[in-house]
C-alpha cells in the first residue's frame, strides 16, 4: 500500500481457487473488479455445492489483515452458502481513506461442512444464532482478544487430529508434582486424537452464560464487580448445570454427548439450531489443546521450578502470585479472577489454560490412568467425581500444571473457582 488518495487498482484481477478437502464442493469463476468511478472491490464467484466461504485480500502479494477491513465487507462471505453464484463487496475508501491499494487480488476458499474453517464465531444473541467462519487467525475481525468474542459471541478454534501419531500426555518424569497427584493420576500416557474438534479460545464468561442460561441460573459467580464482570469467567457452576444429570440421561460416556434441554449445552444447541454438538472437551482433548505440542508443565514450553512461586505461570494465567490471592467479591479484575484473555496464549491461540478457573471436562475422574490411554479415550464408564483441569486463581502453582487432574463433585457449585470452556466435534450440521 502507498499513502495517497484512496482508490482500488485491480492490476491483477484474479481469484485463487482453494479447497479444504480432496473432494469438497468447488469454487470457481472468481472475479474481482472495481466499478468505474468507485473505490470498491467487488468479488463474485460460483460454487458447485453447499459450503462455508472465507476470503483473503492481498495487495502486492501481502495479506490485508481482516481486522482492518471488517467494517466494510458485505455480502455472501464468512457464512454457509448453498450452491450457486455469490458476491461480496469491500469498500476500500471507508477502511483506508488515505491509502492507495495496488495489485489487489482475492482468494476465496470453500470449506466442506465436515471440514469447516479454523475459527468459528457463534452469535449468542438472536435465535437461532448465526455462525461466522474464518480460515486463519489473521482473518478473525478485531483480533482474538477483542471484547466482542467474550460477551455476545463464542469464539472457537479448530484443533487438528494427531494424524495417526501418538501424543504424550501427563507429567514428564521428574516434574514437580503436588500432593494430590502423587497417586499417579497425572502419570505419562500415550493418546491419539483421531478427529479434529473445536474448543473455546476462552473460558466461558459471565456474560456468555447470561446470554445462554441466565434465565435458568443467573450470575452463578462470586466475582461481580460491575465494571468487569461480563468478561470474567463464570466460576460457580456445577457439571450438572453445564450438561444435565445422570438421572436425566446425561451420563458421559455411557450416554455419549446427550445433554439436557435446560442445561447450558442444551440451550446453546437450541439457540444455534443444533449447528454443532456443543459439549465439554474430554480430559484428553483438554490436555492436548492446552499443551499445543509442548511437553513441560506450562504451555509456553517451560517447566515448573517452584511449587508455589514459579516465575513462568504468571505469564500465562491468573494465579496466587499475580493477584489471585486477593478474592473480594467486588474486587477489580486485577485480583481474584482475571478477564479472560488477559495473559499470553499458547501456540494455538488458546487463553487461560493455566489458572484463572478450573475447567470441567467430560470424564469421570480416575487415578487409574490405564483408562486414559489409546485412541480418543473417554475415561471410565462410571464414578463419583468429574475431572477438572487447569488450576485456579488462588492455587499453589503445582496444581495449575498442564498434567494436573483434579476431582470435583458433579453437583457442587464450588466457591473455589470451577468453570469451563466449550468444545465440539469439527462437523457442522446445516439444513441444506
Amino acid at each position: 500500500m502507498n499513502m495517497g488518495k484512496s482508490r482500488v487498482v485491480a492490476v491483477a484481477v484474479a481469484g485463487v481457487v482453494c479447497n479444504a478437502l480432496a473432494n469438497p464442493p468447488l469454487v470457481s469463476n472468481v472475479t474481482l473488479v472495481q466499478p468505474q468511478g468507485t473505490q470498491r472491490a467487488m468479488v463474485s464467484y460460483e460454487t458447485d455445492g453447499p459450503g462455508i466461504a472465507t476470503f483473503q485480500f492481498r495487495t502486492n502479494g501481502v495479506d490485508i489483515c481482516h481486522s482492518e477491513i471488517v467494517r466494510s465487507v458485505t455480502g455472501d462471505i464468512n457464512i454457509f452458502l448453498p450452491q450457486g453464484t455469490h458476491s461480496f463487496t469491500w469498500d476500500a475508501k471507508r477502511d483506508f481513506p488515505e491509502q492507495v491499494i495496488t495489485n489487489l487480488t482475492v482468494e476465496v476458499t470453500l470449506w466442506a461442512t465436515n471440514n469447516p474453517p479454523m475459527y468459528c464465531a457463534i452469535s449468542l444473541v438472536g435465535s437461532p444464532g448465526p455462525a461466522l467462519w474464518y480460515g486463519k487467525q489473521s482473518e478473525v475481525p478485531f483480533g482474538l482478544t477483542n471484547s466482542v468474542w467474550k460477551k455476545d459471541f463464542l469464539l472457537l478454534r479448530k484443533i487438528l487430529a494427531t494424524e495417526g501419531r501418538f501424543t504424550i500426555l501427563g507429567a514428564p518424569v521428574g516434574e514437580m508434582r503436588s500432593g494430590n497427584s502423587t497417586d499417579g493420576s497425572d502419570d505419562l500416557r500415550l493418546v491419539r486424537i483421531t478427529k479434529p474438534f473445536y474448543i473455546g479460545v476462552f473460558q466461558v464468561t459471565q456474560r456468555q452464560w447470561q446470554n445462554i442460561a441466565g434465565t435458568v441460573r443467573s450470575m452463578p459467580s462470586f466475582f461481580k464487580n460491575p465494571d468487569d464482570w461480563e468478561e470474567r469467567p463464570v466460576e460457580q457452576v456445577a457439571y450438572t448445570d453445564i450438561r444435565g444429570t445422570v438421572a436425566q440421561g446425561c451420563n458421559w460416556p455411557v450416554d455419549g454427548h446427550a445433554v439436557h434441554s435446560t442445561s447450558f449445552m442444551g440451550l446453546l444447541r437450541e439457540k444455534t439450531g443444533n449447528l454443532m454438538t456443543f459439549d465439554l472437551p474430554t480430559d484428553a482433548q483438554w490436555e492436548y489443546a492446552c499443551r499445543a505440542e509442548t511437553t513441560g508443565a506450562w504451555n509456553n514450553g517451560t517447566t515448573i521450578t517452584h511449587s508455589t512461586n514459579d516465575p513462568n505461570l504468571p505469564l500465562v494465567g491468573r494465579c496466587s502470585t499475580n493477584g489471585g490471592n486477593i478474592a473480594d467479591e467486588f474486587c477489580g479484575a486485577t485480583n481474584g479472577t482475571a478477564k479472560v484473555g488477559s495473559y499470553l496464549p499458547n501456540a494455538w491461540g488458546l487463553y487461560d489454560m493455566h489458572g484463572n478457573v478450573f475447567e470441567f471436562c467430560l470424564d469421570w475422574f480416575t487415578i487409574d490412568t490405564a483408562q486414559l490411554w489409546g485412541d480418543d479415550p473417554t475415561g471410565p464408564a462410571s464414578g463419583t467425581q468429574r475431572c477438572l483441569r487447569g488450576g485456579r486463581y488462588g492455587n499453589n502453582h503445582r496444581d495449575s500444571r498442564a498434567a494436573f487432574r483434579y476431582p470435583g463433585s458433579p453437583t457442587s457449585r464450588s466457591n473455589n473457582g470451577w468453570g469451563f470452556r466449550v468444545a465440539a466435534p469439527a462437523e457442522v450440521f446445516i439444513a441444506q
